[in-house]
């Protein structure tokens, strides 16, 4: 059956269920932007899908609407502003139907126009000054926090239409006006949208914790207590600690025992265990991996005097007050500490937590499977492999002439002994290389990263912004070629001014910027001049060029160099050439962006 939708020029099929297509962006409805899941129309000349639901609302083309009562919203097959336009419920950015008022420039997606929704009654004007629109189930379309209590939204909300974004939650939009408190036993408290102004050098705990949201408020006392504080559950269980936690509603300084810094008010007690701790620590985790450390460290509310050595945090390297929580490396012949919010940290940890039973070295797998062992000295080391990124079987080769154009395929630096080869194909990798894992962490990223092969592509390295083939894992060891001895990455330098220049191109070198050493020989250079600006691709590899109607190869010109055809000077060096015939484009690499760029 066919129907010709106002939203496409061709007519459209429909389907009861979609059975395969090539990728999952085309399964994504026209109208609503979500996969295409049961009864659908579709146009397959166009890879245009559009669910039943969706379809059906040219029978609706215009609606009255809570969250805009005052005109009508005209349905459109797309925003009329350019681009991406946002959504005056979700406040998100969309690019599907859209129910829109001219005259106040309005826009309803059409996922968040069929939310249920009612006029909130008896809503206080002084907490704020428009009406406010009951949703029942907003389908996670909005994302904010709530403008109460500064936490993510669920559930049932109160929203704004004239305020994007305002939102509340149900609980947090029905506070009483005024409550009693143990904090002040002698006045109510009273509930406020936003907190006085207060001087900039002032201390109290709304200002400590920059609190935004709604409050309580004693004017006689001058004392305030956050929404969050009064709806805080007075008996909290977690997993991580045997026995509940009681909250003592109290104004006291206490020192945390599960993190070690201070609190002033409400810590959560456990009379078993004679513990006070804030409230956020109750759910510390207790394994995590960091990227400062290559073992897991556990948390614990002290350490005995033998359980470490260095009292020093691995982190900050401040004292580590071990009568208080810390997270330390439990492994015999390690030491490692560190403080609880150093090694939470976010750029430190990726947020994940370890259960006792889980091996994280099962992550970490390796790549090839050995096919025949041999031995050298007292070691057994393999000497035939199959490497999973590779179809045929890899020999080992730990001596010999090694000819000067052979690159490692992994790393791209040239090869040196041992190192694996294919006899089938002109394919290398160092022994090292060979035996990376799949997934790996690093210190300069705190998530598990995850080892690819870029055969018939290339990318740009975020860490030295450099383009490069092979596996995603860079090799920190370079060769000069007028230096013997490898020269290692090196960011500490404690030369005089006068000493930092570049040996190769005797131009000088900025103090806070990485660079290539070598201890034996007193040899300094820029990162560029001892790997190159391009030293990760491989020379003779394709490329697609969006802007060039055939691939274009990596090439090495250093005689008799054409000239580059976007501006004009001697390509010499690396650049990239068309090798079609009566084709003669090359342009430089640095040339090159407007070419690959879609």
């Amino acid at each position: 059956m066919e129907l010709q939708h106002f939203s496409h020029q061709h007519p459209l099929l429909f389907i009861q269920q979609l059975q395969s297509i090539a990728s999952e962006d085309e399964t994504c409805c026209y109208g609503c932007g979500k996969l295409v899941d049961g009864p659908s129309s579709c146009c397959n000349q166009c890879k245009f899908y559009l669910h039943k639901s969706c379809a059906e609302l040219e029978l609706a083309p215009e609606i009255t609407h809570p969250f805009h009562p005052q005109h009508l919203l005209t349905l459109l097959i797309k925003s009329p502003y350019s681009g991406r336009y946002e959504c005056g419920f979700c406040c998100r950015g969309f690019e599907g139907f859209v129910y829109h008022c001219a005259s106040c420039k309005f826009d309803l997606d059409i996922n968040c126009a069929f939310i249920q929704s009612s006029l909130a009654e008896n809503f206080p004007n002084y907490l704020h000054h428009h009406p406010l629109i009951f949703v029942q189930n907003h389908n996670e379309e909005v994302q904010h926090d709530c403008a109460g209590c500064k936490q993510p939204l669920s559930g049932p909300i109160y929203f704004c239409s004239d305020c994007c974004p305002f939102n509340l939650h149900k609980e947090c939009g029905e506070l009483p006006l005024q409550i009693n408190h143990p904090y002040d036993r002698k006045h109510p408290l009273t509930l406020l949208p936003k907190s006085r102004i207060h001087p900039e050098t002032c201390c109290c705990y709304l200002c400590k914790i920059n609190w935004e949201g709604f409050f309580y408020c004693c004017s006689f006392c001058h004392f305030e207590l956050t929404a969050e504080d009064v709806l805080a559950l007075r008996t909290i269980t977690a997993a991580s600690h045997e026995h509940p936690w009681t909250l003592l509603s109290r104004q006291m300084s206490f020192i945390c025992d599960f993190c070690g810094t201070d609190g002033d008010r409400t810590p959560y007690v456990c009379n078993s265990c004679d513990l006070l701790v804030h409230k956020n620590c109750i759910s510390l985790p207790s394994k995590i991996m960091i990227t400062r450390h290559h073992h897991r460290i556990s948390h614990s509310h002290s350490l005995q005097q033998n359980q470490s050595e260095n009292w020093e945090c691995r982190i900050c390297h401040k004292e580590v007050n071990t009568r208080y929580g810390s997270y330390y490396c439990s492994n015999s012949d390690c030491n490692y500490i560190a403080h609880v919010n150093c090694a939470t940290d976010e750029e430190i940890w990726d947020g994940i937590i370890f259960l006792d039973d889980e091996d994280e070295e099962s992550l970490l797998l390796n790549l090839i499977t050995v096919i025949e062992e041999t031995s050298i000295g007292e070691d057994r080391v393999a000497r035939v492999i199959k490497h999973a990124d590779h179809d045929h079987n890899l020999t080992l080769s730990s001596g010999g002439k090694i000819k000067d154009d052979n690159n490692c395929d992994a790393c791209m630096g040239p090869l040196s002994t041992p190192f694996y080869s294919c006899d089938k194909c002109k394919f290398f990798l160092h022994k090292n290389c060979a035996e990376l894992t799949r997934k790996k962490r690093h210190p300069f990223h705190k998530h598990l990263l995850t080892l690819e092969n870029l055969e018939d592509d290339y990318s740009i390295c975020l860490a030295c912004a450099r383009a490069h083939h092979g596996f995603r894992y860079k090799c920190l060891e370079a060769w000069y070629k007028y230096d013997k001895h490898p020269l290692i990455l090196t960011y500490f330098d404690d030369s005089t001014p006068s000493q930092r220049y570049c040996d190769l191109c005797e131009k000088e070198r900025h103090p806070n910027q990485w660079f290539y050493y070598c201890a034996e020989c007193d040899n300094s250079l820029h990162i560029n001049c001892a790997i190159g600006d391009v030293p990760f691709i491989k020379l003779g590899r394709k490329v697609r060029a969006y802007g060039h109607p055939h691939p274009l190869t990596f090439v090495k010109n250093i005689w008799n160099c054409p000239r580059c055809k976007i501006c004009g000077e001697l390509c010499n060096g690396q650049s990239l050439e068309c090798k079609e015939p009566e084709c003669n484009l090359i342009v430089h690499w640095e040339c090159s962006t407007r070419l690959l760029k879609k």
